[in-house]
């Protein structure tokens, strides 16, 4: 019986034995795998390929017009309330001329009478003059506005409108039809809206070089193309949908970037848009890992509604937006030829900042030498040293000053070669064209309204039969003409200089002025 309990506490004692060593022994630590954070996948901000959410309103936009097969075609031309384009558009044409049909003034059109829905079919439709006052960038001071920028997609000339969240859209220059002519001379976009805003004359949706408006008014007889517009509905806007359309101009600035030379762009405009780069890439990393850090959730920023910050990323991806467009190529010396009219001088075959005969080129203040990135005005003009509070007109200079009133007196009234353009694009013996030698071009040449790849420009030929092309520029300041600056400041005013009009509808130029600050186009000359 001994024997058998040794036996049995000899057991349990090896089998506690056993368990003590199993317990002493430590066991070699295993790397844990993180856990995996979660993909972020932004949901489209309401932008396809037919329309595009501006973030303002409570609509989106077409990205071409009615009938356009491309953003960069025309599409159809439509009288106001008809539904199918025709050869003549007159009053004898029109279909809703008569009393029964006629719509009275503060209407607006019945989707049987709006082409958009007619043609795309239900919630499309024209956009209304208020929804169009949300595009405005006209006479506006607020940077989160809509903007608009001339510029040419596939060789066609149009706008860019750019809205406050970064998100873009294209409006060919289209012009419109009376009778059974286009006349495209001014250059600019002009479609209608859905209301009945003033009897035979309605206010549309227009574009042009100095901003989007509506107040332009044009008989409802005459054909436009249309801009449909279609109700964005009720989604929130959020960090989460916001973020997508920042990321998209991140990934185009980054393109951007990485395959140009900076040396083929004035400096101004490429550091703007490396600078607003650097800016929307560190707002991204802000938005989705800092502040998600913080809320010890990697989703738990882009699920929360936060105004603040998105106003922030709409911010820079406005501004990154806006730079990409604002990116200036220099001209090479093999864009601008030196043509012989038969003058005393040889003009440029295109404008200074232009690669080719009917793009437009810079517009630059009277002095100055790079087209700006903001609004002209006196505020920001290089040569002003004080703008009187009373009136934002008048303003005191740093140089090019004949009067102690306007500061203090250098006597110069002609440009320095040091402040002239064209001679800092092109070098050599190029300049601003003097008084003189912009005269001899209006009294020897013959003015004529021409189409040069598929836009309207004005053909200037001189004596020997050779000929340069001028685009409808206007200014930053006047529309609908062709203005060029002068070397000379107009004799006993400090504060304007000369400048010379090609008036687009008559084929006439003549000698004028405006104030030093306005931006204009730049044509150069060289013996």
């Amino acid at each position: 019986m001994k024997k058998v309990f040794y036996v049995y506490m000899s057991l349990m004692m090896c089998m506690f034995a056993s368990c003590q060593k199993d317990e002493d022994v430590i066991p070699e630590p295993q790397p844990q795998p993180e856990p995996e954070k979660p993909v972020v996948r932004y949901a489209e901000y309401e932008t396809t390929d037919d329309n595009v959410d501006f973030g303002v309103g409570n609509f989106m936009i077409a990205t071409k017009n009615l009938g356009a097969k491309r953003p960069e075609d025309t599409g159809l031309f439509f009288a106001w309330g008809e539904t199918e384009p025709k050869e003549v558009y007159s009053w004898e044409t029109y279909k809703l001329q008569s009393s029964n049909l006629y719509y009275k003034d503060n209407a607006l059109l019945q989707p049987q009478d709006d082409a958009a829905t007619v043609i795309l079919g239900e919630g499309w439709r024209l956009p209304t003059v208020e929804e169009v006052r949300f595009l405005h960038d006209m006479y506006t001071t607020d940077e989160n506005c809509c903007r608009m920028r001339p510029t040419l997609k596939n060789g066609v000339y149009g706008f860019m409108l750019i809205g406050p969240n970064g998100n873009s859209v294209f409006f060919p220059s289209t012009g419109r039809m009376q009778g059974n002519e286009l006349i495209t001379w001014d250059n600019d976009t002009k479609m209608w809206c859905k209301d009945c805003t003033k009897g035979r004359e309605l206010k549309v949706f227009s574009i042009e070089l100095t901003g989007v408006s509506t107040f332009w008014t044009v008989n409802r007889s005459e054909g436009l193309p249309i801009r449909p517009v279609k109700e964005r509905g009720a989604a929130p806007d959020t960090v989460y949908l916001k973020l997508n359309v920042l990321d998209r101009n991140i990934a185009d600035a980054q393109n951007l970037l990485s395959t140009i030379n900076p040396a083929e762009y004035s400096a101004e405009s490429y550091q703007a848009l490396d600078r607003n780069y650097q800016r929307a890439v560190a707002m991204r990393t802000y938005a989705v890992e800092n502040d998600g850090q913080k809320l010890h959730s990697y989703l738990g920023l882009i699920n929360n509604t936060n105004k603040e910050l998105q106003d922030s990323i709409d911010h820079a991806s406005h501004f990154l937006a806006l730079a990409m467009f604002d990116l200036s190529p220099l001209p090479k010396p093999s864009d601008i030829k030196a043509v012989d009219l038969g003058l005393s001088v040889r003009w440029a075959s295109a404008n200074i900042g232009a690669r080719t005969e009917t793009e437009y080129g810079y517009f630059i203040a009277w002095g100055e030498l790079t087209p700006k990135q903001t609004r002209y005005e006196w505020e920001n003009y290089k040569f002003c040293k004080e703008v009187y509070e009373g009136d934002r007109d008048y303003s005191k200079f740093s140089k090019y000053v004949t009067d102690s009133r306007w500061g203090e007196v250098d006597g110069k009234t002609r440009l320095d070669l040091e402040d002239d353009a064209a001679h800092e694009f092109l070098g050599g013996n190029w300049h601003i064209p003097t008084p003189e030698e912009f005269q001899e071009l209006v009294d020897n040449c013959t003015f004529e309204n021409v189409t040069l790849n598929g836009q309207t420009v004005m053909k200037a030929t001189g004596p020997n039969g050779n000929y340069i092309y001028f685009p409808h520029t206007g200014s930053t300041n006047v529309m609908d003409e062709i203005y060029c600056w002068t070397t000379d400041m107009v004799p006993g005013s400090n504060q304007r200089a000369i400048c010379y009009s090609i008036q687009s509808f008559w084929g006439e130029a003549y000698k004028t002025w405006d104030n030093r600050y306005v931006g204009m186009t730049i044509r150069a000359v060289c013996p």
